[in-house]
């Protein structure tokens, strides 16, 4: 935990001599935070969507000062613990207007709560409760915020279509999941729609927490020809930055990277701390989850206008995109030119990438 407590406990010690002793009398105190957040197990750090999250959180402070205390989670069988005391309020007299769960593993534990606790409001990243009931409870507390992750990913893929030198490109996925399937449908997808003939191998470490599983899974796909590699895994995906940087120069065309979520071309340079072109993450797919915690917490906090349900992010309302930095690597403007016009045709409906948001490529 950090060092943030979840419980606070003020003691307001009232000492009186009566013949018989001392009283000291416990009392709760009003609640300093107004948002409380469970972060995922990847932890803070990551670069990647955890950190992401947090920046959202960090903006809405400055924008409509408000304060908000959080936790990090190593083990997932750790999150019903925390979100059900965060949700108790222990030690406070009033609840948290807020409370945001990250990641799409805290859905289970989430039911669980809500249920317990229909008048706290939850908001929660990746999932969602709705039609979801247990014993004919529902779920109005709760927001879900997902993504149409496999679009975001389709430009990413149309670009690595487009620069790739072996026709052979590769993604690293935290998980063999759902979600992470959506990122690796959309990049298969868009990198076939620039470049038939681009093929496509697939690596998952099973961890979104481990940069050596990570650069253990870059190193793998370079050495089987792929010259680019999407990576998908959180923490773990920093691995195959490091990867990418070692391996570059070993093979007779360039190596690349794609990053995800955040920005995250400036980890491709030699020095991320002071970022010089040129860099090895040639693009990063742009997963705004920083913009769905900020407006999460400006419709509970300052709007009082929290709604259960979904919501969903996708290209047309801006929660998805790609990265562009001509100061780190210069992209020759066809290649861009291209990657816009398919996020144009995705974003006004022309193209439709729903049927292909999982693993629609194999049999």
């Amino acid at each position: 935990m950090n060092r943030n407590a979840i419980i606070a406990i003020a003691l307001i010690a009232v000492i009186g001599v009566a013949g018989v002793g001392v009283w000291i009398f416990i009392q709760p105190v009003t609640n300093p935070y107004n948002v409380a957040i469970v972060f995922a197990t990847g932890g803070l750090g990551d670069k990647s969507f955890n950190d992401g999250c947090m920046a959202g959180a960090e903006k809405a402070v400055d924008d409509f000062e408000i304060t908000f205390t959080y936790v990090e989670t190593s083990v997932v069988a750790d999150y019903e613990g925390y979100i059900r005391q965060y949700a108790a309020h222990t030690g406070y007299i009033e609840p948290f207007e807020l409370i945001v769960c990250i990641g799409y593993d805290q859905k289970g534990p989430l039911i669980e709560v809500a249920a317990e606790y229909p008048d706290q409001q939850f908001a929660i990243i990746d999932e969602s409760l709705d039609n979801v009931s247990t014993t004919a409870v529902e779920f109005p507390n709760v927001l879900g915020l997902t993504f149409k992750e496999h679009e975001g990913s389709a430009l990413v893929g149309a670009m690595a279509g487009l620069m790739t030198t072996t026709d052979k490109i590769g993604f690293v996925g935290g998980m063999d999941i759902p979600l992470i399937n959506k990122f690796a449908g959309g990049y298969t997808w868009g990198a076939n729609y620039t470049n038939p003939a681009c093929n496509v191998t697939f690596n998952y470490p099973w961890d979104f927490a481990d940069p050596v599983k990570g650069k253990t899974a870059g190193d793998t796909l370079y050495d089987l020809g792929c010259d680019i590699i999407f990576a998908a895994a959180g923490a773990t995906g920093l691995g195959v930055f490091d990867s990418v940087k070692e391996m570059n120069g070993t093979k007779a065309y360039p190596l690349w990277v794609i990053g995800v979520d955040s920005t995250q071309m400036y980890l491709g340079t030699a020095d991320p701390e002071n970022p010089d072109g040129p860099s090895l993450c040639m693009t990063s797919m742009l997963k705004k989850v920083d913009v769905a915690v900020y407006e999460a917490i400006k419709d509970a906090c300052h709007d009082d206008d929290f709604a259960g349900g979904v919501k969903i992010f996708d290209i047309a309302n801006g929660g998805l995109d790609f990265e562009v930095n001509s100061t780190l690597l210069e992209i020759d403007q066809d290649i861009l030119d291209v990657v816009y016009d398919l996020k144009t045709a995705i974003s006004n409906g022309t193209i439709d990438l729903d049927p292909f948001d999982h693993k629609w490529w194999l049999p």
